[in-house]
């Protein structure tokens, strides 16, 4: 009884479906615009990530040294650098971008509490550099492209993350103040 009860249920189920699929152009409205796909950023050089950074609000001056291409940017009184990476040889622009921030002055900052940090925090990682000091750094990947909008919120992104980080640092787990300062040239 329970496996004709099962064989009829399966036999409804599965029996194919006459529904129609009701689209906006079937109702007589023109489909949503799709501009936003046309106008994807796949690459940028330091020029094109100096003027996204001015349009997320910050600061940013191209910095050359040797072959590599890096922008120093800046948000309020925290400087950064922004490094381009896999970049096209014929100078068709980079798909790579490694935000990185370097903090001097404040002593030595354990590796639980930057452990802490990691795991509280998302989209950015906080790592202590060789001499002990606390860094910051974030990628961003354009392979496949983004909007406009979304470079720019990544970029906001970074910068609500740089700043609590930066107030992480400058105050102990006791409460007490601790003498963190960002590099005043990023360190790499």
């Amino acid at each position: 009884m329970r496996l004709s009860a099962l064989a009829i249920a399966v036999a409804v189920f599965a029996a194919p479906a006459t529904a129609q699929v009701v689209t906006d152009e079937a109702v007589g409205r023109a489909p949503p615009a799709r501009a936003a796909q046309a106008a994807l950023i796949t690459s940028t050089d330091a020029n094109g990530l100096i003027a996204a950074l001015q349009r997320a609000g910050f600061t940013g001056e191209a910095n050359t040294q040797g072959r590599q291409a890096s922008v120093i940017g800046r948000i309020g009184t925290l400087p950064f650098q922004a490094f381009l990476g896999n970049c096209d040889p014929s100078g068709g622009g980079c798909t790579e971008i490694e935000l990185y921030a370097g903090f001097t002055g404040a002593g030595r900052v354990p590796l639980e509490l930057v452990n802490g940090w990691n795991n509280r925090t998302r989209f950015a990682r906080a790592s202590l550099d060789p001499d002990g000091s606390p860094s910051l750094q974030m990628d961003m990947s354009l392979k496949g492209g983004v909007s406009s909008e979304s470079f720019k919120l990544h970029l906001q992104t970074w910068g609500a993350v740089l700043q609590t980080y930066a107030a992480f640092l400058t105050s102990a787990p006791d409460g007490t103040p601790r003498p963190a300062v960002p590099a005043q040239s990023p360190r790499r």
